[in-house]
């Protein structure tokens, strides 16, 4: 790896444990296939195809046996948990003491959390982010995200608009989602000792008082929940061959 004047180093999480019900598939989401290779093989290979990582880890259910298509020295496999937040916390606290036990100073260990449903980066596009992340050190950490296009609407629970919002400073989260180890491991558990609802590392991190930064995303790093997307997906794929 070559970060010319940088010290710190990157690893990432994937959390791989859920079933993606949405898809109304007989198998989990992440072992559906696009051009030849399973969605999780194809977003494991952007990681870990990009200089700027160091290593990362899956968290995959405990009870998937499957055997990962990807072999890598610095690829490691832990159980999930039933939740994305307790996913993302297996591979924080494996990272921990990992990193620790290899001599590794913590304080300088940054943790990108990507989607498993979400292989449409292009290696120069991660590659980008994780420099800009460096390079600016956000302190409340950083994401990708996208401006939103469309007029949005505030919609009550009986499918009636309560308000227009201005979509100027609306922007639709993506990931990677990115912050220093030890801030999400501290985030983490001042969230799950007052049993806050989370739904990604941003909210996690709000929740602590952080402000993360927004880095402009792409179109195709969306995420595979419905069969359409993961047609969608399919035809980047075969566009880019």
């Amino acid at each position: 790896m070559d970060r010319e004047g940088h010290e710190e180093e990157i690893y990432f999480i994937i959390p791989a444990a859920g079933v993606g019900s949405r898809m109304a598939s007989e198998i989990p989401k992440q072992y559906l296939q696009i051009a030849g290779e399973t969605i999780l093989t194809r977003t494991l290979k952007l990681f870990l195809g990009v200089q700027e990582i160091s290593g990362g880890v899956v968290a995959l259910s405990a009870e998937d046996q499957r055997a990962l298509e990807v072999e890598s020295d610095v690829l490691w496999r832990v159980d999930g948990g039933e939740t994305r937040t307790d996913s993302v916390a297996a591979g924080l606290y494996f990272l921990k003491e990992h990193l620790s036990r290899a001599g590794k100073d913590l304080k300088k260990i940054w943790v990108a959390v990507h989607d498993a449903a979400r292989p449409g980066l292009r290696s120069n596009e991660l590659s980008l982010f994780l420099r800009s992340v460096l390079e600016d050190c956000p302190e409340g950490g950083a994401i990708m995200a996208l401006p939103a296009q469309d007029t949005v609407k505030r919609v009550d629970k009986k499918g009636e608009i309560v308000e227009t919002l201005d979509r100027d400073v609306i922007w639709l989260a993506q990931t990677p989602q990115m912050a220093p180890l030890l801030t999400l491991i501290e985030a983490t558990e001042r969230a799950t000792a007052a049993g806050a609802k989370v739904t990604d590392e941003a909210s996690l991190l709000e929740y602590n008082g952080l402000s993360p930064k927004v880095y402009r995303g792409y179109p195709h790093n969306f995420k595979i929940t419905y069969p359409a997307d993961l047609q969608l997906m399919s035809l980047y794929f075969s566009e880019r061959r």
